[in-house]
C-alpha cells in the first residue's frame, strides 16, 4: 500500500477522471488524499477518500464557464490565456502551500496530480520546500507539447517541397508567443515563491517537468510525436462511470437496432444553451434514426418539442448508451469523445471554446468523425453530417480499428506502475 495525494482543479473536467482514478486506486489498497477545491468535499467523501481542502485563489465557487468577465471575452487566445492565468497559474501559491503541508506531516507520500494542477512546480524548479516521492502528471485535456512533427492542432500543412518540420516549428513558436501573458504570469508566480530554475514554456512544462506523465489518450487518436519525452506515455481512457441505481426510461426497449440511434450531447458543462442539442434534434427530425438526447441538465430546459424520432434524458450512463449508438454528436468535449470512439461509435464534433478545437481537429485528421467547426450547427449542417458518419465505411473501420486500440489499455493499471514504478 501506498500513500498518494491526488490533486485536481476544482473544476469538473478535471476533478472527474482524477476522482475515478482515485477511486480504482484506494480499491487497490493505496491510501488516497484527494485534494481540491471545497464544492467538490461531497464526491470525494461519498467515494470513501480522504479530503483537503485546498483554500485561497485555488477555491472555485463554481466551473469557468460561468465566470462573467470571461463571458465577455471572444473564442481564441484572449480566452485562453484567460483561462490558463485565472484556472491555473494563479492557484499555483496556495496549491504549493497546501502540498507542502500535507509532505511535513508525512514526507513518504507519492502525488499524482491533474497536469494543470502546479502546486508542486515550484519546488521542481528548484524553490524551497519538500518534494513527494514521485510526480505524476495526468493529462485529461490534448497533449499540447511543441514538437517538430505537429502542432497542438495537428502538423501544419504544407505544399509541395515545403518542409514540414519547419512549418511545424514555426507554427508552435507562433502559439507560444500568442500565450505569452500566460507565460510571464506563470515565471512571475514562480520567481515570487523562490524557484531558480528557468521557467518553461507553459503548455510544454506541465508536461516535460512532472517525473512521468500519463496522457488520458491513446495513439491513433493523439498526434504523433517522434520526439517527445520517454517520461510522456499514452495510458488509454478510464472507463465510463456505470450509474448502479440507473433505471432504464420506458422507451429503452426501442433502441433494439431496428435502426440507428443517434446519441446528441453537450456534456455537463456547456449546456446552458443547448445550441447543438436544439439543431441537431430539430435537423435529425426526418431521418429514419433514433435520437437520444443527454442534456446534462434537466429536460425542461429544452426550448422547442421534442421531434417523434426523439428522446430526451437528463442522463444517460455512457457504459449503456453508447454500445447502443450508430454516431454520436458532441460539442467535442475530449472524454466523451473518446468515450464514444472506444465504444466504436464515430463522432461529430461542434465546439470552438476551450481544448474543443484540438479534440475536433484529432477526429477530421485521423477521419474518425467529422468536425463541424462551429459551436453552433444549423439544423442542415448536423443532417448532413449524419447521414454522411452512418454511411462512411471507412470512418467506421478507422473508428472500429483504434477501438481496438483502446480496448488493449489498461490505464489504471499504467498509471500505478508510473507511479510506484
Amino acid at each position: 500500500m501506498a500513500k498518494i495525494i491526488v490533486a485536481a482543479p476544482p473544476l469538473t473536467g478535471e476533478v472527474s477522471p482524477l476522482l475515478q482514478l482515485a477511486r480504482g486506486l484506494a480499491g487497490r489498497g493505496h491510501h488516497i488524499t484527494f485534494v481540491t477545491g471545497s464544492r467538490f468535499r461531497a464526491d470525494v467523501e461519498s467515494a470513501g477518500l480522504a479530503f483537503v481542502p485546498v483554500g485561497g485563489l485555488a477555491e472555485f465557487v463554481s466551473d469557468i464557464g460561468d465566470d462573467p468577465e470571461r463571458a465577455k471575452l471572444a473564442p481564441g487566445p484572449e480566452m485562453l490565456n484567460y483561462d490558463f492565468i485565472h484556472a491555473f497559474v494563479n492557484p499555483i501559491p496556495d496549491q504549493h502551500a497546501v502540498l507542502q503541508q500535507l509532505l511535513e506531516q508525512d514526507p513518504d507520500q507519492y502525488l499524482i496530480s491533474n497536469a494543470f494542477w502546479l502546486g508542486a512546480l515550484p519546488t521542481a524548479l528548484g524553490a524551497p520546500g519538500l518534494r513527494p516521492c514521485r510526480w505524476v502528471g495526468v493529462s485529461a485535456v490534448p497533449l499540447a507539447l511543441s514538437s517538430d512533427d505537429t502542432t497542438f492542432f495537428g502538423p501544419v500543412p504544407v505544399g509541395p517541397g515545403e518542409d514540414q518540420k519547419a512549418a511545424n516549428r514555426a507554427a508552435n513558436a507562433q502559439f507560444a508567443v500568442m500565450m505569452r501573458p500566460t507565460q510571464d504570469r506563470l515565471a512571475t508566480v514562480l520567481e515570487s515563491l523562490g524557484a531558480t530554475k528557468d521557467c518553461p514554456v507553459f503548455v510544454d512544462g506541465v508536461v516535460t517537468v512532472p517525473d512521468a506523465v500519463a496522457a488520458l489518450t491513446v495513439p491513433g487518436f493523439e498526434f504523433e510525436r517522434g520526439d517527445a519525452p520517454d517520461s510522456v506515455r499514452l495510458v488509454g481512457i478510464l472507463p465510463a462511470r456505470s450509474a448502479a441505481d440507473w433505471e432504464p426510461p420506458p422507451w429503452w426497449a426501442e433502441l433494439d437496432g431496428s435502426r440507428p440511434v443517434v446519441v446528441v450531447t453537450q456534456g455537463t458543462l456547456a449546456n446552458r444553451d443547448l445550441s447543438l442539442v436544439e439543431p441537431a434534434l430539430t435537423g435529425l427530425a426526418d431521418l429514419d434514426v433514433t435520437v437520444v438526447a443527454a442534456l446534462g441538465r434537466e429536460v425542461g430546459a429544452l426550448s422547442i418539442p421534442v421531434p417523434p424520432n426523439a428522446h430526451v434524458a437528463e442522463f444517460i450512463p455512457f457504459d449503456v448508451l453508447l454500445p447502443k449508438a450508430s454516431a454520436y454528436i458532441t460539442n467535442g468535449g475530449l472524454g466523451g469523445t473518446q468515450q464514444a470512439i472506444a465504444a466504436g461509435v464515430p463522432v461529430i464534433v461542434a465546439g470552438v471554446t476551450e481544448d474543443k478545437p484540438a479534440v475536433a481537429a484529432r477526429v477530421a485528421y485521423h477521419n474518425l468523425g467529422i468536425s463541424l467547426e462551429t459551436a453552433t450547427p444549423t439544423p442542415e449542417a448536423v443532417a448532413a453530417a449524419a447521414e454522411s458518419v452512418l454511411k462512411d465505411t471507412e470512418m467506421h473501420a478507422n473508428v472500429h480499428k483504434l477501438a481496438q486500440v483502446y480496448a488493449a489499455h489498461d490505464p489504471l493499471g499504467e498509471i500505478e506502475r508510473l507511479t510506484l514504478g
